[in-house]
């Protein structure tokens, strides 16, 4: 499944996308679409097979899987 990740901060899409490269998992920093909102504007896209609290950490504000043109949020930190 591909997933796009939005998060508080520049710093903190930049940190996570070192830790998905770090494990081999297949995505990159992204501008983010304009359906979608966020703090930094920055995310990153990437395809994760595993579950999602494997790689949840406070940095992240929400995650949106991603089928075809259309997005469903299927994270989002409590506020």
């Amino acid at each position: 499944m591909t997933y796009i990740v939005l998060f508080y901060t520049n710093s903190s899409a930049l940190k996570f996308a070192k830790f998905i490269q770090r494990f081999n998992y297949p995505g990159e920093l992204i501008p983010l679409p304009r359906k979608l909102t966020s703090s930094c504007g920055m995310g990153v896209k990437f395809d994760f097979t595993k579950s999602l609290t494997e790689i949840i950490s406070e940095e992240i504000e929400k995650i949106y899987a991603v089928e075809g043109n259309q997005y469903q949020l299927v994270y989002r930190a409590k506020e």
